[in-house]
């Protein structure tokens, strides 16, 4: 049997990257700069400055992601010597905020950092095949081969790379959820 068209996704951790100046300086570039792109509560950098990365405050945050980013496409058999951060934005979900169902466009490689969170089961990858699925097979075990839906705990620290055409989307937050999220092509 062949595995066809595998969506992979790595995740690595280094808490001690979220610091207060961290917290506090993500705090300040939302306050001072975010608005409402999407139909929830939550509250966005992407159009207004989506360069957070390049900030000299978010420095070791984007050495640890880069190393992540090396190490995917080490994995994946991508040559990275011409890839880069393209834009890095902030969301800051208040209780209740949410994003859709949605994948980034004009990008290879997508990613996300949590800042703050309730470390919870709150970042979800939706199979490509679930909405034409026709039928839907009673399965005798659940493996990550045939599940329509798989749970990321949000932990302060994690890094997290993909594949930028994969589906994705947050549950609502039960508290303040921080994030910074970027693309590399």
């Amino acid at each position: 049997m062949l595995t066809l068209f595998p969506c992979h996704v790595m995740y690595r951790e280094q808490k001690e990257l979220v610091t207060d100046e961290i917290l506090t300086v993500s705090r300040k570039i939302i306050e001072n700069n975010a608005d409402t792109p999407f139909y929830s509560k939550c509250m966005s950098t992407i159009r207004t400055q989506n360069n957070v990365l390049d900030l000299s405050e978010f420095g070791k945050i984007k050495q640890f992601l880069g190393n992540l980013i090396y190490v995917y496409c080490e994995q994946m058999k991508i040559d990275c010597t011409k890839l880069k951060i393209l834009d890095s934005w902030l969301n800051l979900y208040e209780s209740g905020g949410y994003q859709d169902l949605h994948n980034h466009h004009d990008s290879m490689i997508s990613g996300v950092f949590w800042i703050k969170s309730a470390e919870e089961k709150d970042f979800i990858f939706q199979s490509p095949w679930h909405f034409s699925q026709p039928k839907l097979p009673d399965y005798t075990e659940v493996t990550l081969q045939n599940c329509h839906n798989v749970e990321i705990n949000s932990v302060v620290g994690r890094g997290v790379v993909f594949m930028s055409h994969m589906l994705h989307r947050t549950l609502p937050a039960k508290s303040e959820r921080i994030s910074l999220s970027f693309n590399v092509g």
